[in-house]
């Protein structure tokens, strides 16, 4: 009777313990990242799962890219801040980022040859995202990393 009472108050505990898993600060969870090696003028597709208790993401998701190839050359647009639309449930929901070739995934202004290669051979971009979701009332996600990802370049 005594372990029975334990298990039963042990498994009580436990259950309300995650029934609200949901916590002020916005949390951010990548549901999927599409082929991550990205072809010459292709794509790429990042899904990101949020969540919040008090239901006020509708502001800001931030952006950074970065560079890490061994060699630096200047980059361009390394940041970008996207408006998340307002929508009925704000607690859980989904953010389906569509990068294009043109518009956020190159990075290098102008490509580095590979040292070697005749005739020359642009060096890929090698990139890290890091994405921080913000809500109405100032609160920020914990930074979110996307890494290994390898555009190609000519």
């Amino acid at each position: 009777m005594k372990n029975s009472l334990l298990a039963f108050l042990s498994l009580a505990l436990f259950a309300g313990c995650n029934k609200d898993k949901f916590q002020t600060k916005p949390q951010l969870k990548l549901l999927e990242a599409g082929e991550l090696t990205v072809p010459y003028n292709g794509s790429l597709r990042i899904r990101l799962e949020f969540t919040d208790k008090e239901g006020d993401v509708d502001d800001t998701l931030f952006i950074r890219r970065v560079r890490t190839n061994l060699r630096t050359t200047p980059t361009v647009r390394d940041s970008l801040k996207i408006k998340v639309p307002d929508f009925p449930d704000r607690t859980k929901g989904e953010i389906i980022l569509d990068l294009t070739y043109s518009n956020f995934l190159i990075s290098a202004a102008s490509p580095l040859n590979v040292p070697g290669t005749n005739p020359p051979v642009k060096e890929s971009d090698s990139l890290t995202y890091k994405f921080v979701l913000k809500d109405r009332a100032g609160n920020k996600s914990d930074t979110l990393v996307v890494d290994g990802i390898v555009v190609e370049r000519r």
